[in-house]
């Protein structure tokens, strides 16, 4: 401000001839200096966090472009050439997305954005929340379509001229015929009429009009009637094209609009991923990587899966609560910096202290890796270098272990994913979840699953170690850790693949002969179990076994043999702390108890006020200083099912008033502003749920809830 604006009184600087103030603009914050600010910026913990999820989010980033890109791809094709012949109805897409709807403004930003780019600049979005009514409705359309475009050229002036805020459109204006006026502006005059006068074909260079509704189901059917049919009008000087997001079925579309409405629509429908396998393209292809060294316990990735199946179905939560588990792990200390990938790992040894190093030494597992050597090596882990030393050594062979635990994961799911009733799931994140929690060789579904490939013919197997090999041969490629293991499994599975189709199924062999059937049967005696399992056993020696059965049975001895050596639970491993988080804590966090709290800070004021007004020294205690809502709801428990609203009141400026209660109940005169405080206490409790009006008595209110 210049200093002929200076006044000590208040007022309004007019600015003529186009001048401006002094004032500068100030610049927002740039997305890389955001940790400048934060408290823990100078932290090694929060460093190593913050590098590897920026790794994280680079690689989701470009994981939703890649998936979305292929799921929109035809939408926007449909979308491009939909205005390429004369139309008379109203080209629209129905996008089913599914009812994960936390996911569908990530989807939907990403049509808009694609839109854009490929088709059209002139794209309006419309939610339900923000459209009451028609008039608002057609208020917004017009507004982005004739604003937005002002808004994209003024990106590229510069940010002090101002000539395209004094051209925008007020959003009262924003009718259809402005709409028609600024197209024919920006385009010319409407298209070729063709055959009919409704029938239009559109100009080159003329762009679509794209309108979307990303939550058809959450409008008002009468606003969507209405601009359908308003839309339809305009359609043969306008190229409109719809987009509506429906989240449960087709039926949606056509129970909203009767036949008047919907026959001036043309409904083509596009199907979007399940958000299952958009969950477990991110749990495989950014989890389950190198990048990732941070991962989830048994019991907390079971957790995070329970409330993405049973309450949200939303990618977009799981991520988000991956990433709460990931800070609440590193912000254990300094020592959690070692949560990194290997190339940084001696850096992040050589930063930490004493007092770090004496930290790690308390985890469970590496206090029993010390506890367990000879008294000669218990001394040397006093000394910081070589503790340090000893590390990097055992975290080397993690990094291996963790990159066989990956690779031999996905190898088993190709393997059994697809066995009748999926003894160890259908999905490679329950094959995760229970390898995470205990050893998933000694489990009975594991054994029922290689009985189940041991009767699998000579096609389905040979297909199925093919994939194996497939797997294998882009771990060789890609990565260079465990490449004489991977090798090795490679070589021996090829081999097996060569044996299966040259065997034949001819039998070579003939049965054992009764007398050795005699010698082996008496044994001595035995219960009914071990003669059971002593026939089961004589039963596969005595019975007739072709090229290919040899093959596959000693094919499967050598797979369980390795997946035993590499599948063990990752507690079994010193250090696991390091790079495991399996605290259930963390359900407080994620899941909170909302009954209960709603409960303690109405019964208990105090417990989040922290006023002395309002402590109590009895839980059923009604002091006058509490919020009103409090008191209402302290005498609402004292009530049954229906409560009077006048013996309410009563109660209520018994508690409030108490120096009125010398007078005559029957004559008591209700004070407006204690008759107002009830009334807005009522409300709210009716807003929360916990009662509402009765029809069967105008004075009285029906209770929601029992009990505290």
């Amino acid at each position: 401000m210049s200093d002929t604006t200076v006044s000590v009184s208040k007022g309004v600087f007019v600015f003529k001839n186009g001048g401006t103030s002094q004032h500068k603009r100030v610049r927002k914050p740039q997305p890389d200096g955001e940790d400048s600010c934060n408290i823990f910026s100078n932290k090694l913990w929060y460093q190593s966090y913050n590098r590897n999820w920026k790794i994280l989010e680079k690689k989701l980033k470009t994981l939703n472009s890649n998936m979305f890109s292929s799921i929109l791809s035809s939408l926007v094709e449909s979308i491009k050439h939909s205005h390429n012949t004369p139309v008379t109805e109203i080209p629209t897409a129905t996008l089913l997305t599914g009812i994960n709807m936390p996911d569908h403004s990530a989807l939907f930003s990403t049509l808009s954005r694609e839109i854009r780019k490929n088709v059209t600049p002139h794209v309006a979005t419309l939610h339900a929340e923000d459209s009451q009514n028609l008039k608002y409705v057609i208020e917004s359309t017009v507004n982005q379509f004739v604003n937005q475009t002002l808004e994209d050229d003024s990106d590229m002036e510069d940010c002090e001229n101002e000539d395209n805020k004094k051209s925008k459109v007020r959003k009262s204006s924003c009718t259809f015929s402005l709409l028609q006026a600024w197209y024919e502006k920006l385009y010319g005059p409407p298209g070729l009429r063709i055959f009919f006068p409704v029938k239009r074909k559109m100009r080159d260079g003329h762009k679509l009009l794209v309108v979307i509704f990303p939550d058809f189901e959450s409008f008002n059917d009468k606003i969507i009637q209405d601009f359908i049919l308003i839309v339809s009008s305009y359609l043969n000087k306008l190229p409109f094209v719809l987009v509506f997001g429906v989240a449960t079925s087709v039926s949606a579309v056509h129970k909203s609009l009767p036949y008047h409405v919907s026959s001036k629509i043309s409904v083509q429908i596009f199907n979007s991923q399940p958000s299952t396998t958009y969950l477990n393209n991110v749990i495989e292809n950014i989890f389950f990587t190198d990048d990732c060294p941070f991962h989830l316990g048994g019991k907390v990735f079971n957790l995070f899966t329970d409330i993405f199946l049973f309450y949200d179905l939303s990618v977009k939560g799981f991520i988000k609560n991956f990433k709460f588990a990931m800070l609440e792990h590193f912000s254990f200390g300094n020592s959690m910096a070692l949560c990194t990938n290997s190339r940084n790992l001696k850096k992040a040894l050589e930063q930490l202290t004493h007092e770090d190093l004496e930290r790690i030494q308390e985890l469970p597992s590496v206090k029993k890796f010390i506890i367990n050597p000879s008294p000669e090596k218990k001394s040397k882990f006093a000394d910081d270098d070589y503790f340090k030393n000893l590390m990097y050594e055992k975290f080397q062979e993690f990094y291996a272990y963790l990159n066989s635990f990956h690779l031999f994961l996905k190898c088993l799911y190709v393997l059994v994913s697809d066995l009748p009733k999926s003894p160890l799931g259908k999905q490679i994140r329950e094959l995760y979840s229970t390898a995470t929690s205990k050893n998933i060789t000694k489990t009975s579904e594991f054994e029922e699953c290689f009985k189940l490939i041991s009767f699998q013919s000579k096609d389905e197997l040979y297909e199925k170690i093919s994939k194996v090999c497939k797997i294998l041969e882009k771990e060789i490629e890609n990565n260079k850790m465990n490449k004489n293991v991977t090798e090795e499994f490679s070589e021996r599975l090829i081999n097996y693949i060569e044996r299966i189709e040259n065997a034949t199924t001819v039998i070579s062999e003939s049965p054992l002969k009764p007398q050795e059937t005699e010698e082996n049967l008496v044994i001595g005696k035995m219960d009914r179990r071990q003669l059971k399992e002593k026939l089961l056993e004589m039963s596969k020696k005595s019975k007739l076994m072709n090229e290919y059965e040899k093959i596959r049975l000693e094919l499967i001895e050598y797979l369980k043999k390795t997946f035993e050596q590499y599948l063990q639970e990752p507690s079994s491993r010193s250090f696991h702390e390091i790079f495991f988080f399996n605290d259930m804590s963390i359900k407080k966090q994620i899941i909170g108890s909302h009954r209960a709290a709603i409960h303690a800070a109405l019964n208990d004021p105090q417990y989040y006020l922290q006023c002395n007004c309002c402590k109590l020294q009895n839980e059923a205690t009604i002091l006058p200083s509490m919020p009103d809502v409090s008191i209402l709801y302290k005498l609402h428990l004292e009530y049954g099912k229906l409560i009077n609203l006048y013996d309410w009141l009563q109660s209520f400026l018994s508690i409030v008033d108490p120096d009125d209660n010398n007078e005559e109940v029957g004559k008591r005169v209700v004070k407006p502003e204690l008759q107002a405080r009830f009334t807005q206490a009522v409300a709210d409790l009716e807003y929360l749920g916990f009662i509402k009006s009765s029809k069967r008595k105008t004075d009285f209110v029906v209770r929601l809830t029992w009990g505290g």
